[in-house]
């Protein structure tokens, strides 16, 4: 029987787990955004991306309880994914679209 202070440990263990499904989605929708052209290419892209949601969760649940499903679980990843797109995910995109800004700055000053 698991006691309350080790399904306290999953649970974050699962929450961190969904701040990284997180970042994983942003970077999705970066490279999606980067490459809008072609349905194949889009298929792909998404295949890709639910294999290494997959990979993620798969490797959370293991390291965190073996494996084992519990609602808390569940829980702690909607969370983690809910916390990250509230808090860092604007963040993360304001930083991105002021690095490509200043990129094409230079790019446009490079080609004068």
């Amino acid at each position: 029987m698991e006691t309350t202070a080790s399904q306290a440990y999953i649970f974050m263990i699962t929450l961190y787990g969904g701040i990284l499904v997180g970042v994983a989605y942003d970077v999705y929708r970066g490279i999606r955004k980067a490459f809008r052209n072609g349905r194949w290419l889009t298929a792909l892209l998404d295949t890709l991306f639910i294999i290494t949601l997959g990979i993620i969760v798969v490797f959370v649940l293991y390291t965190a309880n073996q494996g084992e499903l519990r609602l808390y679980t569940f829980v702690g990843f909607v969370l983690g994914f809910a916390l990250y797109m509230a808090g860092l995910s604007p963040f993360i995109s304001y930083l991105a679209k002021k690095i490509k800004k200043k990129r094409t700055k230079v790019k446009n000053k490079l080609e004068k």
